[in-house]
């Protein structure tokens, strides 16, 4: 039996989709610590003073990393069509139960900004596992179908292979993976210098928000929810009311992704403690170049006014859809209060697309 110590954690903000299963092997590769045994005023009953250890802990760091990598490829500034069909990013991203982030393209922006070669394989699986687990690399794999498409392996032990406790992921894996299950594997090179830098990154996010923006995917909510639409919310039985109200929740749920967008910018403001190792992290892509006092600005207005009240109001429009009874008359004119509040989450997108393109023009001339 062939097993490497693997000790990481993963992001309770996902399944064990390629970017939550590649983050975790990262933190591997590059030997990152943590320390669970942190002084914490909350463990003590008191006030949280914000202190920063919490993310000093091997979860805490895969968080962090997590939000980095899943910002930097667009995911995090995904917007959704109210009728459920997927939008052109999502496709490119893979951002869907059958892609769990992992089309080629989306795999091979996060491999080149985080700087390892890697290949992909799709047969010969028993050899290439053995010869990466025998260099001390683990494995990412792919099932052939099943949610949380990804999977990390970390031994074999004749026909069978191992893997790592998915602590934390959303509707971890109930059974290993078999042999005969797997797609492809992605085979973990040597390091190398980024193949994409925080410029693309950025460049990549602020193609994602342009599209949300061209294709109006807010206004196909607010066309449902308005009162005055053509499409008229007080035109609705109560049924349909019902269901309209439904899948904006969902969609809220959904758009909480702009926490981990504002969390990897958040990181930049000086009243942040995010504790993480600043050399596994900012040697990413060169993020430390984000640190630039320029950008302090694009960076409060991003983390703050922008995401930060977006993640806010989402939460507003969860609990409605939670207590709204349709029945009661005045419950007629929730669709208007609804419809300002998606109109206040598009103004923030536009806004936080304004301050992203400003950032990178500062990048660009420096």
């Amino acid at each position: 039996m062939k097993k490497l110590d693997f000790p990481y954690p993963f992001s309770g903000f996902d399944k064990t989709t390629f970017t939550n299963c590649f983050t975790s092997v990262y933190m591997h590769l590059e030997g990152v610590r943590g320390n669970d045994k942190y002084e914490c005023a909350k463990k003590q009953g008191k006030p949280c003073d914000n202190c920063g250890n919490c993310r000093r802990t091997l979860g805490g760091q895969q968080e962090q990393l997590f939000f980095l990598f899943d910002t930097m490829c667009g995911r995090s500034a995904l917007r959704l069509r109210y009728g459920g069909e997927l939008t052109e990013w999502q496709k490119r991203i893979g951002d869907c139960e059958e892609e769990g982030h992992g089309t080629d393209e989306n795999i091979d922006f996060i491999f080149g900004f985080a700087g390892y070669a890697y290949e992909k394989i799709t047969g010969d699986f028993k050899h290439a596992i053995a010869n990466s687990i025998d260099a001390g690399k683990p494995v990412i794999a792919k099932a052939k179908a099943g949610a949380g498409r990804f999977r990390v392996i970390i031994g074999c032990d004749g026909k069978k292979l191992l893997e790592p406790n998915y602590k934390n992921a959303q509707k971890p894996p109930k059974k290993p993976i078999k042999y005969d299950e797997l797609e492809a594997l992605y085979i973990i090179g040597e390091k190398i210098k980024p193949r994409y830098l925080v410029e693309d990154g950025l460049e990549r996010m602020i193609a994602v928000m342009e599209y949300n923006i061209s294709e109006g995917l807010w206004d196909g909510y607010i066309e449902k929810m308005g009162l005055y639409t053509a499409d008229s919310l007080g035109n609705a039985s109560i049924d349909e009311k019902k269901n309209r109200m439904k899948r904006v929740a969902e969609t809220m749920w959904y758009t909480f992704n702009c926490h981990n967008f504002a969390e990897v910018f958040r990181k930049y403001r000086p009243d942040d403690a995010s504790g993480i190792d600043a050399a596994v992290y900012e040697a990413i892509g060169d993020m430390k170049r984000l640190g630039n006092p320029a950008l302090k600005e694009a960076w409060d207005q991003i983390s703050g006014p922008c995401n930060g009240y977006t993640h806010d109001l989402a939460w507003s429009l969860i609990g409605l859809e939670e207590c709204v009874d349709w029945k009661k008359h005045a419950a007629g004119y929730f669709g208007e209060m609804v419809e300002l509040t998606l109109c206040q989450i598009k103004k923030n997108d536009e806004e936080a697309l304004e301050a992203m393109k400003k950032a990178l023009t500062i990048l660009q001339q420096r």
